[in-house]
């Protein structure tokens, strides 16, 4: 029984709560040329690989591991995967084939990252930062002997993007948190900027007849655009550009079409275009919902063209059933991992003023129009976005009678660039002032009667923040790896991290120290007069576990560390210890 729930008035209504605790999903499809499908479940406890040789046929685990992995490229000398321990994300590389598991990267403290396959399939453009180093090295790795030979070391956080036709250079890209720089790389270091007047240009690929890039360069949003070698600092002809940020491109094996992943606000949609033209072929027609998008990669991590190029499947994750792997053409369902209740909530998009009139767009889980408790839940980043994802605490917070609003505060990407950049650096509080408002719009609206506030990574920040801004407005914090002290944080982060952050939050030793310092929860945490709830795992490393700890003593809150996770609770048994606490705590102090 989940205590402080009461009696659940039935066994029903119990066993619809277990079957909510834990989710599981399946990503990272990766069609093969016999007509198998491989992709990730973590339907064994933590995500493994699965082949299924078949649709309707049952998935077969290949290569159990304690340890999270993913495939990643087939190859004539087996099946290309990536394995990080314990969540840390410090990812490296193996072959799967029939004799077993290989490793290929040796480093345990390096990160090894935008593996891209090359033309000939025997080696592979990555980047990764030696003995855990801040920068970043730019080269090659050899699937036969596991050798890397070293291109470039520019300095800064580095990925390999996309190989030439030919395979004797490549597409680089240096990311500085939002601005995003992408250059052109020979054997010689030589670097070649590609639209420097861009603030994000990511290549996708490199065609006979010019890059394929992902820029915003001159607009609000990011599109689709073709450069040419001869003219690096201009768009040649823009593909795809609306008032909607382009998420993701894969592009057929033919080079004729590509798949668009467009982001429409709180939903998806996938798009089949013929390329060079940008015409728009098809739109897949499935359930409203989006592509995945997690840890592990960005939406075109988790969209694949069949190798003939006659099909493509898609991780697609509807608000009320967590991520199945999809087929096209049609909208089939190819794989079956779970089902949750058929009677879930969907949530609302909606909109409030802020303090300053900004309009502020968010999504409402909302149980029925009877005034009731609520929780506002922030999204990480801070350039995220609380979208139409399978939100499992939202559900069980409805089942019990609490609605759930996920504010897309300024600084919140998705719409625009304008608006993302307005809590940049100094203007970060003025997200915060806008997660109050969130909560003073639902008590003034008559749609919640007592608020808490939750979130994980900056949306525990967020949560914090929130907290001393205006302690009588809460009745409850869950603060799931979030950030007490911006110093701190900087302090005990991988060197690698850190240079990927201080552009957006600012330098913990130049301009910006004060500020951060005045930002900063735990300077305020006595001012805190909600219960708290604090978790976080101790191989985390995007935000170190010491900045829940702080945050704990200095407010008395209840602590859960969890030995065995990174950033955020990926194990299923986890994912039901920490689901099910939350759920008592917000129950106690909500419905109490």
């Amino acid at each position: 029984m989940i205590r402080g729930l009461g009696a659940p008035s039935s066994a029903t209504e119990r066993a619809r709560i277990e079957r909510l605790l834990s989710v599981v999903r399946a990503t990272r499809p990766l069609p093969h040329s016999g007509g198998e499908l491989y992709y990730a479940s973590n339907i064994t406890g933590r995500a493994q690989v699965f082949r299924q040789a078949a649709a309707g046929a049952e998935p077969e685990l290949l290569g159990p591991s304690e340890n999270r992995m993913l495939p990643h490229a087939h190859t004539p000398l087996g099946l290309l995967v990536r394995a990080d321990h314990g969540g840390d994300e410090i990812w490296q590389l193996g072959l799967l084939a029939a004799s077993g598991y290989r490793p290929l990267t040796t480093d345990p403290r390096a990160i090894h990252r935008s593996a891209i396959l090359h033309p000939d399939q025997r080696r592979v453009g990555l980047s990764w930062n030696p003995g855990g180093q801040a920068d970043m090295v730019l080269g090659e790795l050899d699937l036969a002997t596991g050798s890397l030979a070293t291109w470039a070391t520019p300095g800064g956080f580095w990925e390999w993007a996309a190989w030439s036709p030919g395979g004797d250079r490549a597409a680089v890209v240096k990311l500085m948190g939002t601005p995003t720089e992408a250059y052109l790389l020979d054997r010689d270091a030589t670097l070649t900027r590609v639209l420097p007047g861009a603030l994000r240009t990511y290549p996708v690929e490199w065609r006979e007849d010019g890059l394929l890039v992902m820029t915003d360069l001159g607009r609000d949003y990011v599109g689709l655009a073709l450069v040419t070698e001869g003219r690096l600092e201009e768009v040649a002809r823009w593909i795809f550009e609306e008032e909607h940020d382009l998420e993701g491109v894969r592009v057929a094996p033919s080079g004729s079409k590509a798949a668009l992943v467009v982001n429409e606000g709180i939903y998806d949609t996938v798009r089949i275009v013929e390329l060079p033209s940008g015409t728009i072929l098809e739109r897949l027609p499935l359930p409203p919902g989006v592509v995945t998008n997690d840890h592990s990669g960005g939406p075109d991590y988790h969209v694949a063209w069949k190798p003939d190029g006659s099909g493509l499947f898609v991780s697609w994750e509807q608000p009320t059933h967590p991520a199945e792997i999809y087929e096209w053409p049609g909208a089939n369902r190819r794989t079956f991992s779970s089902e949750p209740p058929d009677d879930l909530v969907a949530p609302i998009e909606s909109s409030y003023q802020s303090f300053d009139g900004l309009s502020i767009p968010g999504l409402f889980y909302r149980v029925d129009e009877t005034p009731r408790p609520a929780v506002v839940e922030f999204h990480g980043g801070p350039e995220g976005q609380s979208r139409a994802t399978f939100v499992p605490i939202a559900h069980l917070l409805n089942s019990i009678g609490v609605n759930v609003f996920l504010p897309n505060v300024r600084g919140s990407a998705g719409y625009g660039m304008r608006f993302q950049s307005l809590d940049d650096r100094t203007l970060r509080w003025n997200g915060v002032k806008d997660g109050c408002e969130a909560a003073r719009h639902l008590k003034r609206s008559g749609a919640a009667t007592r608020t808490a506030a939750m979130g994980g990574s900056y949306g525990g920040f967020m949560t914090l923040a929130v907290l001393v801004e205006d302690p009588d407005l809460w009745d409850a914090g869950v603060d799931v790896v979030g950030i007490a002290d911006w110093h701190t944080f900087f302090e005990n982060m991988p060197p690698w991290r850190g240079v990927l952050r201080v552009n957006e939050y600012g330098d913990p030793k130049g301009a910006e120290a004060e500020f951060l310092r005045e930002i900063s929860p735990i300077h305020r945490a006595r001012t805190i007069k909600a219960p708290l709830l604090v978790i976080h795992g101790r191989n985390d490393p995007r935000v170190p576990v010491e900045e829940s700890m702080q945050i704990a003593e200095a407010t008395g809150a209840e602590l859960m560390i969890f030995e065995d996770e990174g950033h955020g609770i990926a194990s299923l048994p986890n994912q039901v210890t920490s689901n099910r606490r939350i759920l008592e705590f917000l129950s106690a102090h909500l419905l109490g």
